[in-house]
């Protein structure tokens, strides 16, 4: 490991949480010379050109986010039940199609078009390990592209990224796949989320104590309090893949900003986060495990392209333009060169973030490393698998083939099955 207009953002933003047992600093990949520039896909509503100045019309748009307490799950300890003979189970690939969104800049699309590639890089892992392999994509209609399949008999490889190209789908699909009786690898519901919106997460690192830069929620372009010292970074709430992180995402002054947030809202239709710029070191934790993680070693991204500590983040540009500059020129090194008391407060401050959320499976969680001390940016439950990708950069660094990576999110997802 990844990417719209709504009639009702402010019943749609945060889903109804049901009972069930259960931004923005994204490493960039290696190098993919075979990609070019992402090709100019239909978004549906068209979205206005970018300006630089407020949009009048913007000052009448609200966006709310309804109070929503999202308690952590008891911690239990479980003993994995042992999977040894992998012969007698089917794996269903599920990924998500990427034919339009409903919300973003044409380009974001290329993020949801990745998964393709990646469910065909699991499927031929899985191939001759386990009993039989089916790659199917779903766009809309989850429970139909499930009819065909015996939910004792498959296992579920959900790399199913949103619904109908919506906004905030991606947690359903989880849901939707449990109450069919399927066990599903990855995250549930609840953790995703929880880690989905970066409301919930930075409330529950804040509740929980730990470190993550100050910030502030807009709701819409007439708001003009501002309380995050700057610089400050704009993106919209609830996305991943460094959705809407350019370097004009960075803002110096109160005029800039908001003239940022105004774009943001018309662009994502959803409220945006205005997060304190921490200057410092980019640093990924890859984990995985089910309730009791296991750390992967630990990334660095490395902005070679500019000594500017101000332009120091990973952007949409550094993460998917193969031709930018900052895709070229932004390394990940793996392991990275950390203090032991550094990685002590690092992995202190991941295991904990991956428990708040209560993940199941398989993470990343990235931070910014200033003067020695972390700063949680956010957590991505099940983030892209590629294979060059970050994730399997830090399992690779593990020991583990491309194969055993995708074999143990198999047997995990087998051993959380109640």
């Amino acid at each position: 490991m990844a990417n719209r207009s709504r009639p009702d953002p402010s019943s749609q933003f945060l889903p109804p949480a049901k009972n069930e047992s259960d931004v923005d600093a994204e490493e960039p990949p290696s190098k993919r010379p075979h990609r070019a520039r992402p090709r100019v896909a239909r978004v549906l509503p068209r979205v206005a050109t970018l300006e630089s100045a407020v949009v009048p019309e913007l000052q009448q748009l609200t966006f709310l986010v309804p109070q929503v307490e999202v308690e952590p799950r008891p911690r239990v300890r479980r003993l994995p039940r042992r999977v040894t003979d992998l012969s007698t189970v089917e794996v269903v690939v599920l990924y998500s199609l990427a034919l339009s969104l409903e919300r973003g800049r044409p380009e974001d699309l290329v993020a949801d078009e990745e998964t393709a590639h990646v469910a065909a890089s699991v499927a031929e892992a899985l191939d001759g390990e386990v009993g039989a392999v089916h790659r199917v994509a779903v766009w809309d209609d989850l429970a139909k592209a499930m009819q065909p399949f015996d939910p004792h008999r498959h296992v579920i490889f959900n790399l199913v990224e949103s619904l109908g190209g919506r906004a905030f789908t991606e947690p359903e699909v989880p849901r939707l796949l449990r109450s069919l009786g399927f066990t599903h690898t990855g995250a549930s519901y609840q953790s995703l989320r929880r880690s989905g919106n970066k409301l919930i997460t930075k409330r529950l690192l804040d509740n929980a104590g730990l470190r993550t830069p100050r910030y502030q929620i807009f709701h819409r372009a007439s708001d003009r309090l501002l309380t995050v010292p700057l610089p400050a970074l704009v993106k919209p709430v609830g996305e991943g893949g460094s959705f809407g992180v350019t370097q004009e995402s960075l803002v110096t002054t109160p005029e800039d900003l908001f003239a940022r947030v105004a774009i943001c809202l018309q662009t994502y239709h959803q409220p945006v986060l205005v997060e304190e710029y921490i200057a410092g070191r980019e640093i990924n934790v890859a984990l995985w495990g089910n309730g009791d993680p296991e750390i992967l070693p630990i990334s660095e991204i490395k902005f070679n392209w500019t000594d500017d500590p101000l332009r120091q983040f990973v952007t949409f540009d550094a993460k998917w333009v193969a031709e930018s500059v900052e895709y070229r020129q932004s390394p990940a090194v793996c392991p990275a060169a950390i203090t032991d008391s550094e990685r002590s407060a690092v992995e202190a401050a991941a295991i904990q973030t991956y428990r708040l959320l209560g993940v199941k499976g398989y993470a990343r969680v990235d931070i910014r490393l200033r003067d020695g001390v972390p700063y949680v940016l956010e957590a991505n439950l099940n983030p892209d698998l590629a294979n060059d990708a970050g994730f399997f950069r830090s399992a690779r660094a593990a020991g583990h083939t491309y194969q055993s990576m995708v074999l143990n999110i198999v047997k995990m997802a087998l051993a959380a099955r109640a």
